[in-house]
């Protein structure tokens, strides 16, 4: 990169790394690529008006174990990451029977599932989760606001939130197989994938699934008992769904933040 685009001070901060990289034996082309990237962060943050000072205040020691740490917690991370796909596959599983073995425990009814709904569950809380962790990783990678941190991070809920009340509505239109559950396996059903859902959070020591839960399928539940209107029991619900999740994951934002 263009050093001539520096401040002073940034370029005084990589002039002081590369000597102390030098001093330290390293090899002249991981010097030059170390101070590259470096150039291009505080690049970066001079055109985005951050603080360089949280760099530049620092000795080239306290910078390169601060890479250190950086490092092992994106290994760390990356590590930890081979509970993603069960907990996918099986979670979108979990989310597309728990609400409708829950309504039939409470009401004592059987459960039908056609085709169509059970792929496009799947499919849209397969692309739920996804997005979610994209968001997240993007924001602890980017420098926001608290306000656009949260609204980029409750993008997700809301697309598929969206998504599942199209499929809803064209589920009826459309004709496929049907398999039905009774009362009796609701329960047992019910008590399975509740388990579950339980075991694999802790596994994975990522509570979302249990917070899709519960903000997908108690808000219905407690507003059908009010005079509200149909309409109106609808859109709060909605609401309250997003309110849940977008508060979770932004808690989770904040305590990545503090590691």
């Amino acid at each position: 990169m263009d050093r001539t685009k520096l401040s002073s001070e940034s370029d005084r901060f990589i002039e002081k790394l590369r000597l102390y990289l030098f001093s330290q034996g390293i090899a002249q082309s991981d010097i030059e690529e170390v101070a590259d990237n470096l150039a291009q962060k505080l690049y970066e943050m001079e055109q985005n008006n951050e603080p360089i000072e949280q760099i530049t205040e620092k000795s080239p020691q306290e910078y390169l174990d601060g890479l250190k740490q950086e490092l092992d917690k994106n290994v760390a991370t990356s590590r930890s990451a081979s509970w993603l796909v069960p907990y996918i596959l099986i979670g979108a599983i979990i989310f597309m029977v728990f609400g409708d073995v829950l309504r039939g425990v409470l009401y004592g009814e059987s459960v039908a599932y056609s085709l169509f709904r059970i792929l496009s569950t799947v499919a849209i809380s397969i692309l739920f989760i996804l997005s979610s962790v994209f968001a997240v990783r993007y924001t602890l990678n980017n420098r926001f606001t608290v306000l656009k941190e949260y609204m980029i991070l409750t993008i997700p809920a809301v697309i598929s939130m969206l998504l599942f009340i199209a499929a809803y509505f064209v589920d009826g239109n459309v004709e496929t197989s049907i398999i039905m559950i009774d009362s009796f396996g609701n329960m047992i059903l019910l008590g399975i994938v509740t388990v579950i859902a339980i075991w694999m959070s802790v596994w994975a020591k990522v509570w979302i699934l249990p917070v899709i839960l519960i903000a997908w399928n108690f808000p219905p539940l407690i507003l059908e008992n009010t005079p509200l209107g149909v309409d109106m029991q609808a859109f709060l619900s909605i609401i309250l769904t997003i309110v849940i999740v977008g508060a979770y994951i932004y808690l989770e934002f904040q305590k990545e933040q503090e590691l």
